[in-house]
């Protein structure tokens, strides 16, 4: 694999996100019991966007469950694939770990104004579905309180808002043994955000 090939996989990995998923109702908000089989997704994913709250990307990482080491270690195997001689799930793995450091970039970037400092951020539900084919996919509940009028999202009509509701999706594959999370908005969530088609629960 050249190293062009692999700048445009993980081009196209950061922009493009995972697949969509419905959640449950589970009635419960973040605690420790909403365990999975891989981690606690719920308190993972809390973890996830407080660092992007506070643009700590180390946090982010944690919450992914990866490292820089891993990351540069990806990014070499498959830039020198001939010579490593990788498998196709070792190709797929390595190309896992990249697309998950893409989008923490990419989610910095463009959600942290929706997530000022004067917000809540509480996960309300959390979905976990089977590990199938080595992917355990699950999505979680976002709600974000706005206690700052000053601060808060406006929806599409001008309004602000004081409670709304996202869908968190979180993508899990391990990768050399180890478990790594990507969590990310899917497409059509994404332009709702973007048309600021909010799923409002309550305006100032």
């Amino acid at each position: 694999m050249t190293v062009v090939r692999l700048l445009v996989i993980i081009a196209v990995n950061v922009i493009m996100f995972g697949c969509s998923g419905k959640g449950s109702d589970q009635p419960q908000a973040n605690k420790t019991e909403q365990k999975t089989a891989v981690d606690d997704g719920g308190n993972l994913a809390l973890k996830f966007l407080q660092g992007a709250q506070d643009g700590d990307k180390t946090r982010m990482y944690e919450a992914a469950n990866l490292t820089t080491e891993i990351v540069n270690d990806s990014k070499d195997k498959l830039i020198h694939s001939k010579q490593n001689i990788l498998s196709d799930s070792q190709r797929i793995e390595f190309e896992h770990a990249l697309r998950i450091s893409g989008n923490i970039d990419f989610f910095i970037a463009k959600i942290r104004k929706m997530l000022p400092k004067s917000a809540t951020i509480q996960i309300t539900k959390s979905m976990d579905g089977n590990v199938i084919d080595g992917i355990k996919k699950g999505e979680h509940t976002v709600k974000l309180t706005y206690s700052s009028r000053a601060e808060a999202m406006s929806d599409k009509t001008g309004r602000p808002v004081k409670e709304l509701v996202l869908h968190l999706l979180q993508i899990s594959r391990s990768v050399n043994g180890r478990w790594i999370h990507d969590f990310s908005f899917d497409s059509k969530e994404f332009d709702k955000m973007a048309d600021k088609d909010f799923e409002v629960l309550s305006y100032y």
